[in-house]
């Protein structure tokens, strides 16, 4: 190993920052904190610079400074609208000479022109090795917003580029922008239990609750991740650590909606002894079996395929014409997903079945969306975005050289998680995403921002840095990796406006105030959480005080139900796995939480919501009805454009769907919701919670609803 010693720390500094490494970082604790040399190292031998002597990094930083600036431009360049500013870098011998340039905009316009060098501002000298560059200023004049193509040429060499010309701010729902507000409904769609749904929820019980939503005012449903998950082992359920972040779960395919269903052959089998024992085990359960559901759906889907084959009419050609639209991208996925593909054996390596499956998952989710918009939704669909993808799926294995094997994105130690966390997911690497001009970033935007009318960036601070974790076994002796901030940010803003879909940032945890800054300024959303939200830690913020450009969630996949975080039953659990590591440390947190719960008993009295026969001493009492309806008509009155009521705590969930920091001690991503769809919302409770958000989120619309009846 490398010592201290033996390498110059300036220059070294030099390497990091040139490779986006940090040297140091701010801790949750707000102390500033330095990156040990071994951990910056193991962080530079992940990207393959590895440094075993003085030399070697000298080599390395006259590769990375080279890399930077031999080209007048990079691949891909970020300029704005109003005056197409440039940073050309120039050898000084071409500093008096002429160039011609040629810049074909999206729209087919062309614009030409030459420009003497020695005519530009000068906006810097650098040295790379024993090299002087030079940067010249170079305006093209105003841009539309948009993907444009430049080409600058003299007579020695030609360099082109990408420009990405991004507007001020992401695309605004036109209600939101004259200062509406809304509220709508967070489910983990797997989860949904209804009597005629296959024992995990899917497009057609969204779409049952997209009516029943739309029907109490809610204008949007947010979802967990749909993404594509490994089904050669389907009990890997996180949707937050998929396959491939571009694709669909097929298990959310609601078979009986598709055409094919309907065939003898599938009918057969459907209605068969045995098939029907399996299907009633699987809805039985109280938690999603995911290995039975995707034996049964994949037997049955493979037979509709099948018989999709025979039939060469205008619904082949539609998908067939479908195919040929999506691209590269998804029949690279197909093929992928089809040489690993063992099941059902009847089509098992036919890339076609793997191509069918997510056409019926688009087709039904684009249905889903319509539903919401024709009910009534402002927004319909929040659709969710993972950080990273597993190391073995499709998306990482079928763009070698773009993500980094060796290291694991997570996050550094802190209050809840000392040893850190490690999310087993692989890293993009920075530079990589340059040399690919931002497709693959793009394409992830684009493939999520369809269908729905918002989307929600989880881990929003990865746009700007990520914290890697070495391949040996910790998660503490990592690095920060930064990557190309300004243009992420830009690229969202224009894929956002592109397809009309809202943007909300996922900013939880530690938040370098730069993130802030960019969702502030760019018309993103930020993400709070009902618990969190503390003046010092320990009072409430009152409603009027939150953010208003923002996301407020009651509480989330993460976070404890409203029920168990009352009667202290998530903290019973986590002394049972081990996440509290004694009795004295378990006695210690119900304190706190006993002063929590009187300090919200506190908070609803000042909103004038105190249920009746409560008092603010009544912090042992058990959680029931009234205290749900005055603490979600207290939410109701948050001052963020944005609110979202857990459908779990609206049925009275206790169990968490979710235990971060769990993987084999806690059943995670599989919990069903203890009623069906239908009981929820035929009880009065459940009206009563959906009547006090539209009555103080949407007052004057459910006085126009009130008339109208």
């Amino acid at each position: 190993m490398v010592t201290k010693e033996s390498l110059d720390t300036e220059r070294l500094d030099l390497l990091l920052g040139l490779s986006g490494i940090a040297s140091e970082f701010i801790e949750f604790s707000g102390n500033h904190a330095r990156i040990s040399l071994e951990s910056r190292l193991h962080v530079l031998s992940a990207m393959g610079i590895i440094i075993n002597s003085p030399c070697d990094l000298e080599k390395a930083i006259e590769a990375q400074e080279t890399s930077m600036l031999h080209q007048w431009l990079p691949a891909t360049t970020l300029t704005d609208p109003d005056q197409g500013l440039l940073n050309l870098t120039v050898d000084p011998d071409l500093e008096n000479r002429e160039f011609s340039w040629e810049l074909k905009l999206e729209n087919g316009e062309t614009r030409q022109g030459t420009v003497n060098l020695s005519l530009l501002e000068t906006a810097g000298r650098h040295t790379a090795g024993d090299r002087t560059f030079i940067s010249k200023h170079f305006s093209l004049g105003a841009l539309p917003v948009g993907y444009h193509q430049l080409s600058l040429v003299n007579e020695n060499r030609k360099c082109t580029t990408e420009l990405v010309v991004p507007p001020l701010k992401t695309w605004q729902p036109p209600f939101l922008n004259k200062g509406g507000k809304c509220w709508g409904l967070s489910v983990q769609l797997y989860s949904v239990r209804t009597a005629h749904n296959w024992g995990i929820g899917d497009f057609a019980d969204l779409m049952a609750l997209l009516e029943y939503a739309a029907g109490g005012g809610a204008d949007f449903i947010l979802l967990n991740p749909l993404h594509a998950l490994d089904l050669r082992y389907p009990e890997n359920a996180s949707p937050y650590s998929p396959s491939d972040r571009r694709f669909l779960n097929p298990l959310y395919i609601s078979l009986p909606l598709c055409a094919e269903f309907s065939q003898e052959a599938v009918q057969s089998v459907y209605n068969s002894a045995k098939w029907q024992a399996g299907l009633a085990n699987a809805r039985n359960s109280d938690n999603v079996d995911y290995g039975t559901v995707c034996r049964l759906k994949m037997e049955l889907l493979g037979l509709m395929f099948t018989e999709f084959q025979k039939d060469n009419c205008a619904r082949n050609h539609e998908f067939n014409s479908w195919v040929s639209d999506e691209g590269p991208c998804l029949t690279g996925f197909a093929d992928f997903q089809a040489r690993r593909c063992t099941f059902p054996e009847l089509v098992a390596g036919n890339s076609r079945f793997q191509l069918y499956l997510q056409w019926l998952a688009r087709q039904q989710l684009k249905s889903c969306q319509q539903r919401a918009l024709d009910a009534g939704m402002k927004i319909g669909l929040v659709r969710d975005l993972a950080v990273g993808s597993s190391a073995d799926g499709s998306e990482v294995q079928e763009n070698p050289g773009l993500f980094c094997l060796d290291a694991r994105i997570g996050a550094p130690p802190d209050y809840y998680n000392p040893q850190g966390q490690n999310w087993g997911l692989p890293p993009l690497h920075p530079m990589a995403l340059q040399e690919n001009r931002f497709r693959i970033f793009i394409d992830l935007l684009r493939a999520n921002m369809q269908d729905c009318g918002a989307l929600r960036i989880d881990h929003v601070m990865a746009l700007m840095r990520l914290w890697w974790c070495p391949m040996d076994g910790t998660n503490a002796t990592g690095a920060y990796v930064h990557y190309p901030v300004e243009m992420l940010f830009a690229l969202l803003r224009l894929e956002s406006v592109r397809h009309q879909c809202a943007v909300i940032g996922e900013d939880l945890g530690v938040v370098p105030p730069e993130i802030r800054s960019y969702l502030d300024d760019g018309g993103i959303y930020s993400n709070c959480v009902f618990y969190f939200e503390k003046y010092d830690g320990w009072h409430f913020r009152k409603p009027e005080h939150y953010k208003e450009q923002a996301l407020a969630m009651i509480a989330n996949h993460d976070t404890a139900t409203l029920k168990a975080w009352w009667n202290c039953s998530d903290l019973a659990l986590r002394r049972k796995i081990g996440l509290i590591p004694s009795d004295e440390n378990l006695a210690n947190d119900l304190d706190w939480r006993n002063g929590e719960k009187e300090q919200l008993l506190v908070w609803l009295q000042e909103q004038g919501l105190l249920p009746p026969l409560w008092n603010t001493s009544d912090s042992a009492r058990p959680f029931d009805s009234s205290l749900l309806l005055a603490l979600v008509s207290a939410c109701a009155r948050i001052s963020s454009r944005l609110v979202s009521l857990q459908l779990d705590d609206i049925a009275g969930a206790e169990e968490p769907v979710n235990i971060p920091g769990t993987s084999s001690e806690y059943a995670n991503w599989r919990r069903k919701l203890p009623l069906e769809l239908d009981e929820i919302f035929s009880r009065e409770d459940t009206a009563a919670l959906l009547h006090a958000m539209s009555a103080t989120r949407k007052p004057k619309e459910l006085s126009i609803k009130t008339d109208e009846i």
